[in-house]
């Protein structure tokens, strides 16, 4: 019995053509198309949650650093050119000013930190209680809605984290 191999003929194609071509490239694209804005929010989002943590500890890093030193910290917020800066610092003492994540600004709308300057801050006094400024500093990235804050809560110090909501609050704010 004998076995036969058989040869592809010459004429059968060992390609893709044109047309299967543009065809794969078209799909691509409108995956691409579909994907971005989702990817986008994604990208946002991210961001606005890493300023939103390091602004939290931010503040948390002037109250142990009045706790520390034994006198009145504060933790200042300002956005001049478009950029959040931050500084931890003694009351007595010039900031010395950091920047934050690009693309993320502060909402003065919904911002209820007492204003300094052109700024806002949150102080501490030696035992890590806040000096009467409760409130909260909102954060909102270019380009969207999403919203996320860092809000001072209690005359103890305790600070916690929000995200907008879809109600507001009974102080008519969205991020709590």
């Amino acid at each position: 019995m004998a076995f036969r191999i058989s040869r592809r003929s010459s004429t059968s194609p060992l390609g893709f053509t044109l047309i299967e071509l543009l065809v794969a490239i078209a799909i691509m694209g409108i995956l691409v198309a579909i994907a971005a804005p989702a990817w986008n929010g994604f990208l946002s989002s991210r961001n606005l949650t890493s300023a939103q943590d390091q602004l939290l500890q931010t503040i948390r890093q002037a109250q142990v650093q009045a706790i520390r030193n034994n006198e009145t910290w504060q933790a200042s917020f300002q956005e001049p050119s478009g950029i959040i800066q931050f500084a931890v610092h003694n009351l007595n003492d010039a900031p010395t000013w950091q920047n934050s994540i690009p693309r993320i600004h502060i909402d003065t709308g919904e911002t209820t930190l007492p204003a300094s300057g052109s700024g806002y801050r949150v102080q501490f006094s030696r035992t890590g209680q806040v000096n009467g400024q409760l409130g909260r500093l909102t954060l909102v990235a270019n380009n969207s809605r999403s919203k996320r804050c860092v809000i001072v809560s209690t005359l103890l110090g305790l600070l916690r984290k929000g995200q907008d909501q879809a109600r507001p609050d009974a102080s008519g704010r969205y991020c709590y």
